[in-house]
């Protein structure tokens, strides 16, 4: 499975308006990424940066994910320029972008069936 991240950094004077992130961009996500195999997408809102204290680093994370590198390829291909127009809409700051092929997901010991020492 392949994992496309956008993060938009939390840096001084940038802005970010979830409205438009969550509604308008979101659904032009799906609308334009769907036919090209997107499988889901996450989002995490940065709340405090670590160790406590420290202010956040990123407004948002958003994670989108494909089967194949292939897949998300063809995706940002076709619709890449349509995405980042509307990006501007919502962050006024330049967004980072990673591709990272997910390798692995495990519950927390106790949720597979007993702690561990």
């Amino acid at each position: 499975m392949i994992r496309l991240t956008v993060m938009y950094p939390a840096t001084p004077g940038s802005s970010f308006d979830w409205s438009h992130y969550l509604g308008p961009h979101l659904a032009l996500a799906r609308q334009l990424l769907s036919p090209f195999g997107l499988l889901r997408i996450e989002i995490d809102r940065g709340v405090a940066g670590f160790p406590p204290g420290t202010p956040l680093h990123f407004h948002a994370i958003g994670h989108l994910f494909f089967s194949s590198a292939g897949e998300l390829e063809r995706a940002m291909a076709a619709t890449a320029p349509q995405l980042l127009a509307d990006q501007r809409k919502y962050f006024s700051g330049e967004s980072v972008v990673q591709v990272n092929e997910v390798v692995g997901t495990q519950a927390p010991a106790e949720r597979r069936g007993g702690a561990r020492d």
